[in-house]
């Protein structure tokens, strides 16, 4: 039985093997392409685009929704008033070309075409036209997912992107970060001052603001009956911090690194961050509590949602 074991797992790693000869020809390079393409749109497995890219946010444009837009060739008359929507079927296919309104006046000339996100993947015809009136439309190829909201491309890229897009200050800290996946905001969206105090962090789901989004004032609050050491020379724990950083990683090193190390290290010994305004979020509608603060630590309001709307409200006066 050991040696059958054993045989059977030689054949595998055989097999394996030559299947990596064969399909990307021994090159680790290939793998990783085809590995990279394959999840692109992965938002869990590693070394994913969504896990590993990251971009400058100047490379990213946006390309608007798919629609369906009419144009008469005709030299000396053309018609209007014609409305074609789509009817997609599972994964947003598109299996359909619904004529809403025909519109009027049209010559035999008239060309249906796709607008916005990768529209050179579809091709629409013939347009079937009756006294001017559009009657209907069809569909020569439809390679592509259609999208009813803008999605993002990195330069002139053929698929939605997946990963991280960030803008750095001079001195290298990150200003803002956000994640995107398949051409939509999809997991954290953060913003820092000069030097890595986080202003605010929200969360999205597949382009939907969803979960807890917070603001904070950028002003570091030592945890409460902070006392100093004999040995400190700085007054508070964050400038303690911040000078060990300069002694572990140095001048050479990545100043966005050294400012998370002190923001994760002060969180981690009580340190914390002034809420400036606290908000929370379901499938794109305020849900749960809205609270917000000043700069000196009281309430200023509180509100409560539910799927859109206020339900209770108070403002919040601190000399009462």
């Amino acid at each position: 039985m050991k040696k059958f074991s054993i045989a059977v797992l030689a054949i595998i790693s055989v097999s394996l093997v030559l299947g990596f000869i064969i399909l990307f020809e021994g090159s680790t390079t290939n793998l990783s392409v085809w590995w990279k393409e394959k999840f692109r749109n992965s938002d869990w497995v590693f070394s994913s685009p969504y896990k590993d890219r990251r971009i400058d946010s100047d490379l990213l444009h946006f390309e608007s929704a798919n629609k369906i837009e009419f144009i008469d060739r005709h030299l000396f008359w053309r018609g209007s008033g014609a409305l074609a929507t789509p009817s997609l079927i599972e994964e947003n296919q598109l299996h359909e070309v619904v004529v809403n309104r025909g519109g009027n006046g049209y010559s035999d000339q008239v060309i249906a075409r796709v607008t916005g996100v990768m529209a050179d993947e579809f091709e629409l015809g013939p347009v079937v036209v009756e006294n001017g009136v559009i009657k209907k439309v069809g569909i020569v190829k439809a390679d592509a997912a259609w999208s009813r909201i803008p999605l993002a491309f990195c330069n002139d890229e053929k698929f939605p992107f997946s990963g991280t897009t960030e803008k750095k200050y001079p001195g290298g800290q990150v200003i803002t970060e956000a994640k995107y996946l398949s051409g939509v905001l999809h997991g954290k969206v953060r913003k820092f001052t000069e030097i890595g105090i986080p202003l605010f962090e929200k969360d999205y789901l597949h382009g939907q603001k969803e979960g807890t989004h917070i603001y904070w004032y950028p002003k570091p609050l030592d945890p409460e009956g902070y006392k100093l050491k004999e040995s400190d020379t700085e007054p508070t724990l964050w400038l303690k911090l911040r000078k060990k950083a300069k002694d572990k990683f140095g001048r050479e090193a990545d100043v966005n690194e050294a400012n998370s190390w002190v923001v994760s290290q002060y969180r981690l010994q009580g340190g914390k961050f002034q809420v400036r305004l606290l908000e929370h979020w379901k499938k794109n509608l305020k849900h749960g509590l809205f609270e917000g603060y000043d700069k000196d630590y009281y309430q200023t309001f509180e509100s409560e949602f539910a799927h859109g709307h206020r339900i209770k409200h108070k403002n919040l006066d601190k000399n009462k």
